[in-house]
């Protein structure tokens, strides 16, 4: 049976609803950086055939990711990989006729081949590439490597061109450096390590 999903209010059942689908990077860009100021977050559960790069900078509310549901507040940092279903839901005063709230996030969305299949398989992009695997499952990540991840994004939105896409790089980077991150999907770990697992076991 397939639901056709709008927008979460507290007290759906929105883990068994189909997400959403969206696509956000023109053919024209590698990729696409967003200084997001609005009232409330996106209340739709939804998915996308791309990586996101996303920092909750001011707000508080509910995020759901796959099976895992947590309470957000800024300076949280989370790198999903495509197709994984999510929602950042503001508290219900964000959505009050009258509140002066106000929400704000940067968000990254990077296409699933980043920054090429050919280069992926490169010694140089090793460290990149492991990251983008584990992201599968959704990260969550913290520490000193965070805190300055943050700032990069911050001046990765005053960045255009060839500048830009230097910065993310150094981003991605210093993150695939990080081991200071949780996996935000249980479930969906257990069966990410398992296929490592059983491709370990082929390969020996």
């Amino acid at each position: 049976m397939s639901w056709n999903y709008s927008t979460f209010h507290p007290g759906e059942k929105i883990l068994m609803k189909t997400a959403v689908h969206k696509s956000t990077i023109p053919d024209s860009h590698i990729f696409v950086i967003r200084d997001l100021k609005e009232k409330h977050f996106d209340p739709t559960w939804h998915s996308h055939s791309e990586f996101q790069l996303f920092v909750v900078l001011e707000g508080h509310g509910t995020r759901f990711f796959g099976d895992s549901i947590k309470r957000f507040r800024p300076g949280e940092l989370i790198l999903t990989g495509p197709h994984l279903p999510h929602l950042w839901r503001s508290d219900e005063q964000y959505f009050e006729k009258n509140s002066q709230l106000k929400t704000r996030g940067i968000v990254v969305y990077l296409p699933e081949q980043f920054p090429g299949e050919q280069l992926l398989q490169k010694q140089e992009m090793v460290t990149i590439k492991k990251l983008f695997q584990k992201s599968m499952v959704g990260l969550d990540f913290y520490g000193e490597k965070k805190l300055q991840a943050i700032s990069m994004l911050e001046e990765l939105t005053k960045l255009n061109g060839l500048d830009g896409l230097i910065q993310l790089l150094k981003i991605l980077q210093l993150l695939a450096e990080s081991k200071q991150y949780h996996y935000l999907s249980y479930f969906l770990q257990r069966s990410f390590q398992a296929r490592r697992n059983r491709s370990y076991q082929y390969c020996v």
